[in-house]
């Protein structure tokens, strides 16, 4: 992390917190008590404590209090806090402090703040699930966690026929078309398509018919009526994107559609979030139609202007330049 960054997060927090310094430059560290660890003069004496330093790091996220656990650590953040009193000192005597943009920044944010406070009482506190909650989310969603038909393919895809039909004649004479797919990406050939990751060349791993763009239908109908361990009996040419491809493959595997358990780890995880997002949401509509029927909301949508017509562009009176004829 740049000195420049943690300085700017350590100007953050006190403002942050408590907005001492839009107030006053160092009174806190002033009357403060405790082991001085850092002072300096400025319209009069302005000390940093041990205390307080600690109780800004233990505020700070985990991964960056773990920066400043050792003496070397610690010595660091006692500069910059330092360095920091010394800005918002500064900023003071230029009367920052009144500056209206900043204080409305303030205000802003210290509206958001009590709306997340209020929120959390009202509706995160209220959030209380267990294991038959979560269970009964996968029950009615199970749909939603169902594996597709796969196969897994030995593919190879080419942009240029010929050399797509030279390929395929070697395979169909007996070349393997995993040697084949090697060697064409070793050269560079497999530019993209199935079968091009160069980490595995020619092995799609498993896909599903929906895991290729509009226009491959072909050759995921191919794909999947074909025989296992079998060249499929001729190149198939598909067209993405106005891109022509040349499709050469031996089926390898092939899975059923299989509905994924709740105890599967990422099934399970993907219930737990989508169970609380969904129960929060209902506690939040809850918790808003009562604050509306308290404060008896009346809305006048008929007093908020019509959206005006989209006026057609005109053309432009200046004629087009014309480049002439050569004479």
């Amino acid at each position: 992390m740049s000195k420049f960054r943690c300085l700017s997060i350590i100007l953050l927090l006190p403002v942050l917190a408590t907005v001492p310094f839009l107030y006053s430059c160092g009174d806190k560290a002033i009357g403060a008590d405790g082991t001085v660890i850092a002072e300096f003069e400025w319209e009069g004496k302005q000390r940093i404590t041990l205390e307080e330093m600690m109780q800004e790091i233990s505020e700070l996220p985990e991964y960056k209090q773990r920066q400043y656990k050792d003496k070397a650590g610690l010595e660091e953040y006692m500069l910059l806090m330092a360095e920091s009193r010394l800005i918002l000192c500064l900023a003071k005597d230029m009367k920052l402090n009144e500056d209206d943009e900043i204080l409305k920044k303030v205000r802003d944010y210290l509206q958001d703040l009590m709306i997340d406070k209020i929120t959390e009482q009202e509706v995160d506190n209220k959030l209380v699930l267990d294991e038959t909650d979560y269970q009964e989310y996968y029950d009615k969603h199970k749909e939603d966690y169902v594996r597709p038909a796969q196969v897994r393919l030995m593919c190879i895809t080419l942009q240029d026929k010929e050399r797509a039909d030279e390929v395929f004649a070697e395979i169909k004479a007996g070349k393997d078309i995993a040697v084949a797919a090697q060697e064409l990406s070793d050269r560079g050939e497999l530019v993209g398509g199935p079968g091009s990751n160069p980490a595995a060349p020619g092995d799609t791993d498993f896909i599903s018919k929906n895991t290729y763009p509009v226009g491959t239908e072909p050759f995921m109908d191919a794909a999947f009526n074909a025989e296992l361990d079998t060249l499929h009996p001729s190149v198939i040419e598909v067209e993405v994107q106005g891109e022509k491809y040349f499709i050469m493959f031996v089926k390898k595997e092939a899975r059923d559609t299989f509905q994924r358990p709740f105890d599967e780890p990422d099934v399970r995880k993907n219930v737990i979030r989508k169970t609380e997002s969904e129960h929060r949401e209902n506690l939040m509509k809850e918790w808003l139609t009562r604050l509306r029927e308290r404060a008896e909301v009346k809305t006048f949508i008929d007093r908020i202007p019509d959206d005006k017509p989209t006026e057609p562009e005109q053309e432009s009176e200046t004629p087009s330049e014309q480049t002439a004829p050569e004479e």
